[in-house]
């Protein structure tokens, strides 16, 4: 029997190889898949459940010339040993080193998938050398994929490679399990009571890091002015503060002590708690792809999102939500009241969501695109 070509799947932390859940298994039936990401037992997990080799490589988020160098050194040891046909690079740092590693062990296809662009959020000398980066990381690539079309735009205005730029299907990485993401899922449980709400609650909602350029403080001030006109209106909060890019501590205080604001941390299951919420908000400055805004819609929710690259893919301005301009807390202000207004309209966009999802994103299709779009380019 013929030996199945090796592709290993390399991401900087575990968590962001949770991106490629179901999807490996469909990979498996061309490729022997191998991970590799910085260790920890979610890595374990994963491989545990995927049925794949996993390899703990220590690999720093942040720059850190001499750690970036010990770590590349690892990997162009640990290719050599390994011998992969296909080295498939995603996120910032764990790209540009397993790119540089793969062309230099001479890997034949090697994809630098590229999930969003991280410079957009930063200025001056941070900024250059991340757009570096990313050159770099396309330079050493063979093969180049965006996850959106509007990244794919800004990547080819802005000259980061002249590279044929790949998109699989409508985009997004790994798209939507309709199934799982329903509201008739019988683990979607009603945890209003638990969080003493009622019908007379307008819950505008938020998944994701609690965090600056996810538009938290812009949100939390255009709630307090919603609040004041409505006082049965709450927050919903679910995700966990960073140190990287902190929100400020007024904020902070607010959210703590607010007690319109429920803030329940990161969840592993988000399901009960998006059905928690009217409206779903995501005033964020950035975003390659907007996934939480796609679990949303499979939820039949009704979003307000900033009007930027990957969302506005995703939310169609007065089909399934409204779109606005980023860091303006006065559109945000003006969305979160609209829709507190036309409330018995909410179903209806709902509806429009979920068969938008449903049309551009589902995920079995995505998957059979994906593993078509590698095995064309398998040198």
């Amino acid at each position: 029997m013929k030996c199945k070509s090796k592709f290993i799947i390399i991401a900087t932390i575990p968590l962001s190889l949770g991106f490629f859940k179901g999807q490996i298994q469909v990979l498996k039936t061309s490729f022997e898949i191998l991970l590799i990401s910085s260790p920890g037992q979610l890595l374990v997990d994963i491989c545990e459940k995927e049925k794949v080799r996993g390899y703990p490589v220590v690999m720093k988020r942040e720059i850190s010339f001499f750690k970036d160098f010990v770590s590349l050194f690892k990997l162009i040891k640990l290719f050599y040993s390994i011998k992969p046909e296909v080295v498939h690079g995603s996120t910032p740092k764990a790209g540009l080193l397993s790119m540089i590693a793969a062309w230099l062990n001479k890997v034949p296809t090697r994809i630098y998938y590229v999930h969003g662009l991280r410079y957009q959020g930063v200025n001056g000398f941070k900024k250059k050398l991340l757009i570096l980066m990313e050159k770099l990381s396309c330079y050493f690539a063979s093969n180049v994929y965006a996850v959106s079309f509007g990244v794919k735009e800004v990547m080819e205005k802005e000259g980061i490679t002249k590279k044929k730029i790949q998109i699989i299907g409508n985009g997004s990485v790994n798209g939507i399990d309709l199934d799982y993401f329903s509201t008739a899922h019988p683990n979607v449980l009603n945890l209003k009571e638990n969080y003493n709400l009622t019908s007379k609650n307008f819950v505008f909602g938020f998944v994701g890091r609690l965090v600056k350029d996810k538009g938290i403080q812009e949100l939390v001030l255009a709630f307090l002015k919603i609040n004041k006109i409505n006082p049965e209106t709450r927050l919903l909060l679910v995700g966990d503060y960073e140190n990287e890019d902190p929100i400020e501590f007024e904020i902070k205080k607010e959210i703590e002590n607010n007690s319109n604001i429920i803030n329940v941390g990161f969840q592993k299951d988000v399901r009960s708690f998006l059905k928690m919420m009217n409206v779903f908000v995501f005033p964020s400055y950035r975003e390659g792809f907007g996934v939480s805004i796609m679990e949303a819609g499979a939820m039949e929710i009704p979003v307000i999102s900033s009007n930027i690259i990957g969302c506005n893919e995703i939310i169609e301005n007065g089909v399934n939500g409204i779109l606005i301009r980023p860091k303006s807390k006065e559109d945000l202000f003006k969305a979160m009241r609209t829709m507190l207004k036309e409330s018995k309209d909410l179903n209806v966009l709902g509806e429009n969501s979920r068969k938008l999802i449903f049309r551009k994103f589902e995920q079995k299709k995505l998957w059979k695109n994906t593993l078509n779009s590698y095995l064309s380019i398998i040198k």
